[in-house]
């Protein structure tokens, strides 16, 4: 499991949320990119990526997965895409 801070703090204590190797990808040029705003990207340094490499974790999302989170929520999709053009 890897820890994901979601930047929300319940009595001062920052929550977190856990979530499966698989369904986290390798922060860089992507996470600048719209994909951010559809997944989660991390970066724990050299060793512990190698790790998360092994347990499942990707540099980016397949074209699969995008497609899974347009056909699970096709407004959201859009309304994060910022329009039709983008």
């Amino acid at each position: 499991m890897v820890p994901i801070s979601d930047g929300q703090k319940i009595e001062g204590i920052p929550s977190v949320r856990w979530l499966s190797p698989r369904m986290c990808f390798f922060g860089g040029d992507s996470k600048a990119r719209f994909h951010s705003k559809l997944f989660v990207f991390v970066d724990f340094g050299p060793l512990a990526n190698g790790f998360l490499s092994a347990c499942g974790t990707k540099r980016e999302p397949s074209v699969e997965e995008v497609a899974q989170i347009l056909l699970a929520d096709p407004r959201k999709f859009y309304e994060l895409a910022e329009g039709r053009d983008k």
